[in-house]
């Protein structure tokens, strides 16, 4: 990896920490700064993929809603590899939150990101995250943890 590539991975990782912390906060517009208007991206829910940003945004939306005040999103294990102006993220995503009434929830999911360099840094032009399937009852295996 040359020098360019090393300070390139190390601005991947600084977005994905300004990213946790705009979940975090369920800063939508925030969250949304990274991503790409020609992205594609599947999704945990319906459709099998989103080909326009507003569908994007509004998932997010759905997703803070859905979570409790204390919302924290994390990759613990982020994987980064750059080449030139094209970047991989991957890893375990970890999701918590503490419901009305005081139970702690926590889901695992997979996450693949991938990066291109633009004149406004880095933008998310693929997304792919999704929980293990039971072969058997076709049910997603959201209990599952590292």
């Amino acid at each position: 990896m040359n020098t360019r590539d090393s300070q390139a991975e190390r601005e991947i990782r600084e977005l994905h920490e300004e990213w946790f912390a705009a979940s975090a906060r369920k800063d939508l517009d925030a969250t949304m700064t990274p991503i790409a208007p020609s992205i594609i991206s599947y999704e945990h829910s319906p459709p099998l993929q989103h080909t326009d940003v507003t569908e994007i945004r509004e998932e997010c939306r759905q997703g803070f809603d859905y979570q409790g005040d204390d919302f924290s999103w994390t990759v613990p294990d982020l994987q980064v590899m750059v080449r030139e102006d094209l970047a991989v993220a991957w890893g375990l995503n970890r999701m918590a939150s503490t419901n009305a009434d005081g139970t702690i929830m926590v889901s695992w999911s997979r996450g693949t990101r991938v990066f291109r360099r633009t004149e406004n840094g880095w933008r998310m032009v693929h997304q792919h995250v999704s929980f293990p399937v039971d072969p058997e009852t076709g049910i997603a295996a959201m209990e599952l943890t590292p």
